[in-house]
């Protein structure tokens, strides 16, 4: 693949397949996002300028509810004390990575942006401008359809 492709060139092809929540939300609304759109691939959180703050994929609730809630069941406590916990969780406190540790920019290489996936164990990164407010997403499926783009037209 080229390394002159940016990731200007792919990521408003497909539209979004994230969105942004309220970085204060609390987690059990992350979850029924998750839960009510299983196509969302991705949930940003962002502050009131829209700057991304942080993202909680499926995979970081996974973690936590292992974590926290596991070894609650593990250890018989009711299902209410299980319960109580989640209502007070904020969605920021399962929350990875920052705009400068996560966030791509549109001239960012394709090359660039995979490798941050990589790196981050993510498969979908925000698109952010220089200020660090969401401007769209980009997609690991997007990063290696346009390879297989490439390669078909050679």
């Amino acid at each position: 693949m080229s390394a002159t492709l940016m990731v200007k060139d792919v990521h408003p092809i497909h539209g979004t397949a994230a969105v942004t929540v309220d970085e204060n939300a609390l987690l059990k609304s992350v979850i029924s996002i998750y839960a009510t759109n299983p196509g969302i691939k991705g949930i940003f959180l962002t502050d009131a300028q829209n700057r991304f703050t942080g993202m909680v994929s499926r995979l970081a609730i996974q973690k936590w509810a292992e974590y926290e809630l596991f070894g609650k069941w593990q250890n018989n406590e009711p299902d209410s004390l299980v319960s109580e916990m989640v209502e007070d969780v904020q969605a920021k406190s399962v929350a990875r990575g920052d705009w400068k540790s996560f966030g791509l920019k549109p001239n960012d290489t394709l090359q660039n942006a995979f490798q941050r996936m990589i790196q981050s164990g993510e498969d979908i990164l925000p698109v952010v401008d220089d200020d660090g407010r969401v401007i769209g997403d980009l997609l690991l499926s997007e990063i290696l359809m346009k390879a297989i783009e490439i390669s078909d037209n050679r």
